[in-house]
């Protein structure tokens, strides 16, 4: 079964993350505002254990190739990604480099940032 997850990087994504988090794993930049939209996922997660919200740390700046590295790493931990829907910042080069490196081939853009696919 394909595994895909989202990654937000938008500041302030608090309104829309108990949405998405219902419908797939989500991992989350470090804002106070994201940490209580988090922290209310969680709660919700005792009824709806599907839900998985995760929080990172947000690099100042555009994220560097080591830092799409890092993350990819950390999400693929327990097993495999096999798409990335990324929110809340462009398909720069950097990350279009960093992505294909760790295996992804297909990328699309999108009004909220862009989808990373395995071949």
């Amino acid at each position: 079964m394909p595994r895909h997850v989202a990654v937000v990087f938008a500041p302030d994504y608090s309104a829309e993350l108990g949405k998405l988090a219902f419908h797939t794993p989500v991992w989350i930049a470090e804002t106070p505002e994201n940490r209580g939209a988090a922290a209310r996922a969680w709660q919700e997660s005792v009824e709806w254990p599907h839900i998985s919200v995760t929080l990172f740390r947000q690099p100042a700046g555009e994220p560097s190739r080591d830092d799409w590295r890092t993350l990819v790493e950390q999400i693929s931990f327990e097993r495999p990604v096999d798409g990335i829907d990324v929110i809340g910042t462009p398909l720069s080069p950097i990350a279009l480099d960093a992505l294909r490196e760790a295996g992804f081939a297909k990328f699309e853009e999108t009004a909220e940032g862009f989808r990373a696919r395995r071949g």
